[in-house]
């Protein structure tokens, strides 16, 4: 049994506490609360009905652990819930500020999936648009790209995903890009002025998402004959094929 030459793990060395535990008594309770809420953690995600509930409350109550990592582990377990854990909302929200940026960036990520955004749009963009000016970087990508989840609906992000449009990085750009797409129409009027924009970049990647919207951005026509002949044939390009995209197929 004492298979590679160890001893077998004994529960009784979890549960029994060190030999200087007198002197260290605060690090060896924090270890052993950080081990049971884990483990938890980890039974929560593996039950199924008619325990789901109490899964995604254990998780939810999880979030506000002081513990980091029982905090990015329940922020991770939640979204595999899909919307059987919009439950933990409210808390997923207010883990979008949480101190640490790994448990923010899960944070968000999982109100992508748990939410039903004809019913959770208010309470979840506001958040969401916040977290677009996140001083780390991967938890400003995340936002953006969970905000696509909610099509139109995510209509007060306008502002910031132009903005990111405007200023982002090509990762950034593409993911605000979706985004705007997703908004549709309520997109059209920003997009069409975004067109004069004196990044070549820029531009292009405008002139890629109206075509993505499709006919519906019809206003952009005139702005977008003017750029076939624009110095940039990367534009022209796009240009042209956003114009292809937009006109109605019997007018073609």
């Amino acid at each position: 049994m004492a298979a590679c030459g160890r001893e077998p793990l004994r529960n009784e060395n979890l549960m029994a506490p060190s030999p200087d535990s007198n002197s260290h008594g605060g690090d060896w309770l924090a270890g052993r609360r950080r081990l049971d809420a884990i483990l938890r953690l980890q039974a929560a995600v593996l039950v199924g009905d008619p325990a789901q509930a109490e899964a995604v409350r254990l998780l939810s109550e999880a979030l506000g652990d002081p513990d980091v990592g029982v905090r990015e582990a329940a922020a991770a377990a939640l979204g595999e819930f899909g919307i059987d854990g919009r439950a933990a909302i409210p808390n997923l929200v207010r883990a979008t500020q949480d101190e640490n940026e790994v448990v923010r960036r899960r944070a968000i990520r999982a109100l992508g999936f748990v939410a039903d955004p004809e019913e959770s749009a208010d309470t979840i963009v506001p958040a969401l648009v916040a977290a677009t000016e996140d001083s780390d970087a991967g938890v400003s990508l995340q936002a953006v790209a969970t905000l696509s989840e909610f099509g139109p609906l995510a209509a007060p992000a306008l502002p910031a995903l132009i903005s990111a449009i405007w200023t982002g990085d090509v990762r950034r750009r593409a993911l605000a890009g979706v985004a705007l797409a997703r908004l549709g129409e309520l997109a059209v009027t920003s997009l069409v002025q975004s067109l004069q924009h004196p990044s070549v970049d820029v531009r292009a990647k405008v002139a890629h998402v109206l075509g993505k919207i499709g006919p519906v951005a019809a206003e952009a026509r005139p702005r977008l004959q003017l750029m076939l002949s624009d110095e940039d044939e990367t534009v022209r390009a796009e240009a042209a094929e956003a114009l292809r995209q937009i006109e109605p197929a019997s007018s073609v």
